[in-house]
């Protein structure tokens, strides 16, 4: 289907949207005025064209969309829409490219503006393009415009209603709404944030713990500090007595005060003890939370650790990360013209050969990379031998590790000044999943 993707949202700087056309964005701010539940889709026609917007609320008043257009269709299913949306935001809390989860396990935004985050968005527009494409058997052409009522006009429904209704409204009235408030979580995201939530409340129950414990550690050294008072008030109170042995008529009594002096000493310093005893022990429940709060670190990194693996199990259906893309010119026996990343210009072009660098994932594993060499004008190059759908191919046996790099044959003719000037693009698929996409210039 013919279809333009856009993302659009109030993240950390406001709002921001990408691609950033100027007659799209009063459209998706009306669509984020009527964000009501937890999510919700929008839908808008205008004219031909069909508006599908996904809007997700973000912790801080902050939301998320996602927009697909579409020209002279529109879709008769909403169940596989909303998976499919649900998806793709799952992936970008995975993958923390525009939201993420924060310690506490609440979604938050992850970045202040989309056009910072092209080379992300690229693969999410390719992404939502596909999911598009494969309900292209639901799609149907679009009914004509029916004037009688207002382009400005509003329905608002939920999930649950009729499926039928909400068809009819979504290209009969301006503006269409479907409100969704549960269940809108993939198990992935749910698990993410239950683990997340539960050591965030872990860590601060523990803290309060420690805070009380020194609290009680203070107090205990300010009773033994007067104590100090109490034992240096007391030697002085002998020193007196024994001033008072040179005074014969006062002897008696002098002895009696130093007996109950020795007396009071002994039992102070009996509280001594006590409250030393008393600090051991506290230092002793100290050096236990301190093993505790270990512990709880440990369980953390295992925690994250199964989320690594968790994610790593997600991508198996991926067998390597394209890092990188970069375009050489070389003649028809393989020697370079221009080298890779330099300057190519159309008065010596000939063949435009890609070189990847990636890092492996399905190990040793024998692969075919499909790849679309996209003109000036936005045609696909294609040739007699081509793949359908694609300009060539080629087969690749995966190595390990991360800065693997890989040549793919060249394309183009043997003659000097084959390529026009202009803006070309090269994309790598495999399978449904296009890995990475580069944009040059022939100069």
């Amino acid at each position: 289907m013919n279809s333009s993707v856009y993302i659009f949202g109030n993240l950390l700087s406001g709002y921001t949207q990408y691609p950033d056309e100027g007659s799209t964005s009063s459209i998706f701010q009306e669509f984020c005025t009527k964000t009501k539940a937890t999510t919700q889709i929008a839908i808008h026609r205008d004219g031909n064209l069909m508006y599908y917007a996904y809007i997700r609320k973000l912790e801080q008043g902050k939301h998320i969309g996602l927009c697909v257009l579409l020209n002279g269709v529109a879709l008769t299913k909403f169940e596989g829409l909303f998976s499919l949306f649900e998806n793709v935001i799952s992936n970008l809390v995975t993958k923390g490219y525009l939201i993420k989860y924060n310690e506490s396990g609440n979604l938050i935004a992850n970045t202040e503006h989309l056009y910072m985050k092209r080379e992300e968005i690229d693969l999410i527009a390719e992404s939502l393009k596909g999911g598009f494409d494969s309900m292209k058997s639901t799609a149907m052409k679009l009914p004509p415009v029916n004037y009688a009522i207002s382009s400005e006009s509003v329905k608002e429904y939920v999930v649950e209603d009729d499926a039928k209704e909400i068809l009819k409204s979504s290209y009969t009235n301006g503006y269409t709404y479907i409100y969704k408030s549960k269940g809108f979580n993939t198990a992935l995201m749910n698990s993410y944030q239950g683990i997340l939530s539960k050591i965030s409340k872990e860590n601060d129950s523990l803290k309060k713990e420690n805070s009380n414990l020194k609290e009680e550690n203070r107090k205990i050294r300010l009773q033994k500090k007067q104590f100090l008072y109490v034992i240096i008030l007391c030697i002085a109170v002998i020193g007196c007595g024994v001033g008072l042995l040179f005074l014969n008529d006062t002897l008696d009594m002098t002895q009696n005060e130093l007996a109950a002096a020795n007396d009071t000493i002994i039992v102070r310093n009996t509280t001594i003890d006590s409250q030393n005893a008393q600090i051991l022990d506290m230092n002793s429940q100290i050096s236990s939370l301190k093993k505790a709060l270990l512990n709880e670190k440990d369980k953390r990194e295992l925690a994250e650790s199964k989320l690594e693996n968790l994610n790593s199990s997600i991508s198996s259906s991926i067998p390597m990360l394209i890092t990188d893309i970069e375009i050489a010119n070389v003649y028809n026996d393989g020697s370079f013209e221009t080298n890779y990343g330099g300057v190519i210009y159309s008065s010596n072009s000939m063949f435009l050969k890609p070189r990847i660098t990636y890092t492996g994932i399905k190990t040793e594993e024998d692969i075919t990379l499909y790849v679309k060499l996209y003109g000036i004008s936005g045609s696909l190059q294609t040739g007699s031998s081509s793949p359908s759908g694609y300009s060539f191919s080629s087969s690749v046996t995966v190595s390990s590790g991360n800065s693997n790099t890989y040549e793919l044959k060249g394309w183009g003719g043997s003659d000097k000044g084959f390529w026009s000037r202009g803006t070309y693009r090269y994309e790598i698929w495999y399978g449904n999943v296009c890995l990475r996409a580069k944009t040059f210039t022939v100069y």
